[in-house]
């Protein structure tokens, strides 16, 4: 596969054992450490609940310390069969356009937690079709799980809703969002990225870009 994150690979970040050898093993090897351990846990709790395949978190991000919270829709098939952690130096080209954008904004990956609102694939061919559900039905079952996750980011300021699943189940679960800023931006996926906002006529790709300029200005400056 070639590196569809090619900022990631240029960083020497990219994980990809193919492209990569060792950079798949050496990030799950970290796992466990203590910014992300009880995030994990979760993680890992949620798959034995649920009877899903979900990813972990990623280690190199912020984890519990991270003031801006990046939610997207569910994780992708590279995150749910491939390097099993929610990433920004996943190989995939959503993964890419995010990474792109929170450098660019000045967010470091440190800065940011990953995470979706369902934390499974949603579309997994590993789990049986009868008992797949659609992303409105998933994200209104995995409500607790995402009411726990909030629990666990004493830091997180912002919250960034990454595409109109993401945001409908934010909002359909009745989060009260603690004093933290919530902002919405089109989601990263390649179709989403070339598309234009309905309601500004604005490309997708410069609302996102501004968004996370301002999850950068809000979650930094919350931060010193």
């Amino acid at each position: 596969m070639p590196g569809r994150n090619p900022l990631a690979l240029a960083e020497g970040a990219l994980l990809d054992e193919s492209l990569v050898p060792g950079s798949v093993a050496a990030r799950r090897a970290r796992i466990s450490e203590p910014h992300v351990a009880d995030l994990n846990a979760l993680a890992e709790e949620v798959a034995r609940v649920e009877g899903r395949r979900v990813p972990w978190f990623d280690p190199a991000g912020g984890g519990a310390a991270a003031p801006v919270l990046l939610l997207l829709q569910d994780p992708s098939r590279t995150a749910a069969h491939g390097s099993r952690l929610v990433s920004r130096h996943n190989n995939d080209v959503t993964a890419h356009h995010l990474h792109r954008h929170c450098t660019d904004a000045g967010l470091d990956v440190r800065a940011t937690v990953v995470w979706n609102v369902v934390p499974w694939w949603v579309a997994d061919p590993a789990v049986p079709a009868a008992e797949r559900v659609g992303l409105v039905a998933a994200a209104r079952r995995a409500r607790p799980h995402l009411h726990r996750l909030l629990d666990l980011l004493p830091a997180a300021r912002v919250v960034v809703l990454l595409g109109r699943h993401a945001q409908r189940g934010w909002d359909d679960a009745g989060i009260d969002a603690g004093g933290r800023a919530v902002l919405r931006a089109p989601h990263p996926s390649p179709n989403a990225y070339i598309n234009t906002d309905r309601a500004t006529g604005r490309p997708n790709r410069e609302l996102l870009a501004e968004t996370l300029a301002d999850a950068a200005r809000l979650g930094l400056a919350s931060s010193r």
